[in-house]
């Protein structure tokens, strides 16, 4: 009983972290998206590229405040994925029923977001 509410807490938590993920992914993808369209917005009126450089500028730093917390992101899932090891956790399996990765956060944020072991603390 113990083990399969751990397992329940585990697999909540993990979901939760991969929202976490997500909304930052999506969010990077987002503000990408946003200066495509200024830039884009920006010919199609013939505006000098000099004149409106605080909006791209400013665009540019959020961006880089995502990938800082991109990268936060990807240590709390690795702790996590250490906490996971130490309460003897060795698989959790998604709510799609798929096993996750063996190894989290190798390859990036975006490559766990599929699925990725996670810890009960």
């Amino acid at each position: 009983m113990r083990k399969e509410r751990t397992l329940n807490v585990a697999r909540a938590l993990a979901s939760q972290l991969h929202a976490t993920e997500e909304a930052i992914d999506t969010a990077l993808s987002e503000a990408a998206h946003l200066i495509e369209a200024y830039v884009t917005s920006r010919r199609a009126i013939h505006m000098s590229a000099t004149l409106p450089g605080e909006v791209h500028e400013n665009t540019l730093k959020a961006m880089l405040a995502l990938n800082t917390a991109q990268q936060y992101m990807t240590a709390a899932h690795n702790e996590l994925s250490r906490i996971q090891e130490r309460v003897g956790i060795t698989s959790i399996v998604n709510p799609d029923d798929q096993k996750f990765p063996d190894n989290p956060g190798k390859s990036g944020i975006t490559d766990s977001i599929a699925g990725s072991p996670i810890a009960v603390p």
